[in-house]
């Protein structure tokens, strides 16, 4: 294992149980961008598992070119490289995939009860507290590498988090009423996130897609999608098998939506 410094570093060094996830892992300070960082390494040959960890970002990214405030020593702040064997049109899965075990480890470790909103979001009672980034490059009919890069806030207060998104974001521990360890969470991650991914490389997508819809917040929903300048309404469905979500609009007709931005509007 390559470490560089973090104060999380030996934490997770050591108490790593993956075979696989982290065997590499590269822990920074401060970065401008943990994705930026992992797509470098990914270009120039990094292995599957390739780990970028930053205790700040000070040009965190977001879907959509938006930033993600990334303030030092309460959050954290990942990237790993992968290298899956499939079609570029199943991209999107892995975007489920490291969401599934996001809920799951934060679940098992703290207790609350985390829900996923398509696409990349992680939400507790309704307030968002971590997001997903997927950058891929595609090489002739399958991808050739994808980089999953997540965003938690953990232990920061309300101080910490940005008075623009205040009202919409949390974190674990305004949830929980006290810190959660850092370096616990980031070995609970990634031994779900590997379990997850080898059951994905094998092609049982229908496992992926059940334990996303158990955790949906966004399933039986009315839904605004925002693509661009243009807005869809309807009822979300369900998840198609490559990821998209199948909406229900007003008139009665269906459509897949595979990218854009959601907005909750109604429980149905």
């Amino acid at each position: 294992m390559e470490v560089s410094s973090s104060i999380l570093s030996e934490q997770i060094r050591d108490g790593l149980t993956t075979r696989w996830l982290g065997q590499t892992i590269h822990c920074y300070d401060a970065v401008d961008s943990t994705n930026l960082l992992a797509i470098e390494m990914a270009k120039q040959g990094a292995p599957e598992g390739t780990v970028v960890l930053a205790e700040q970002q000070l040009s965190g990214r977001g879907r959509g070119n938006r930033s993600w405030h990334s303030p030092a020593g309460v959050g954290v702040y990942c990237s790993i490289v992968l290298r899956p064997k499939m079609a570029p049109a199943k991209g999107q899965l892995i975007t489920l995939v490291a969401s599934v075990s996001i809920v799951k480890a934060i679940a098992h470790m703290t207790g609350l009860s985390p829900q996923v909103k398509w696409p990349n979001d992680i939400l507790i009672n309704d307030r968002k507290v971590a997001g997903i980034l997927l950058e891929s490059r595609v090489s002739g009919a399958q991808i050739g590498y994808a980089v999953i890069g997540f965003g938690i806030n953990v232990n920061n207060d309300s101080a910490d988090l940005p008075e623009d998104i205040g009202a919409k974001a949390s974190s674990l521990l305004l949830e929980l009423k006290k810190p959660v360890d850092r370096s616990t969470l980031v070995i609970e991650i990634f031994s779900e996130l590997e379990r997850i991914y080898d059951i994905f490389q094998h092609h049982d997508f229908s496992l992926i897609l059940e334990q996303w819809r158990h955790y949906s917040s966004t399933l039986g929903q009315r839904v605004r999608i925002w693509q661009k300048d243009k807005a869809t309404e309807g009822i979300a469905l369900d998840l198609t098998e490559d990821g998209g979500l199948l909406l229900k609009l007003e008139e009665g007709k269906k459509v897949v939506v595979h990218a854009g931005d959601v907005e909750h509007l109604r429980i149905i």
